[in-house]
């Protein structure tokens, strides 16, 4: 999925998600006023109206199904961010030769050397591509300078 892809698709849910959270906040307000006039109406022992009574349990249902929008983008968002980063973690993985095998079980890297390196399970992506980086950006210590053998003096 290209990044522009990803971007228009992380503002619309983005704006789905604003738009379903002032909706719920309205009708926060308006169940509140609500709430409010059948408090007083209990309170001074009037019959409350029927009309209020359909309005406080509509509102209640629209609280919920905008609220449950709101969760459910929020949750959708957090999703899509995941992916991309498993998307990008994959990538790096393939583009270093890392390999995910059946057996031995896990994403695997091969050295230079011909070495087969474990990375990490099959479901740990980012793992593996962080021990793949350590491992690939991994600097080895230099090695001493040889010193150099003093010719033996004679006596």
């Amino acid at each position: 999925m290209s990044k522009v892809l990803q971007n228009q698709l992380a503002k619309t849910i983005k704006e789905q998600g604003d738009m379903a959270r002032d909706m719920a906040i309205a009708e926060l307000k308006d169940l509140k006023k609500d709430l409010l006039e059948l408090e007083k109406a209990l309170s001074t022992k009037k019959t409350p109206d029927q009309g209020l009574l359909m309005d406080i349990s509509h509102g209640a249902f629209e609280l919920f199904r905008t609220a449950s929008i709101v969760l459910e983008t929020d949750n959708l968002q957090e999703q899509l961010q995941h992916a991309v980063e498993e998307g990008k973690d994959l990538e790096y993985l393939e583009r270093k030769g890392a390999i995910l095998l059946t057996k031995p079980e896990g994403w695997h890297w091969f050295t230079p050397k011909g070495e087969m390196l474990f990375l990490a399970a099959p479901g740990d992506t980012r793992l593996a591509a962080q021990k793949l980086q350590e491992r690939i950006n991994r600097k080895t210590a230099p090695k001493p300078a040889p010193v150099p053998k003093l010719a033996a003096v004679e006596a």
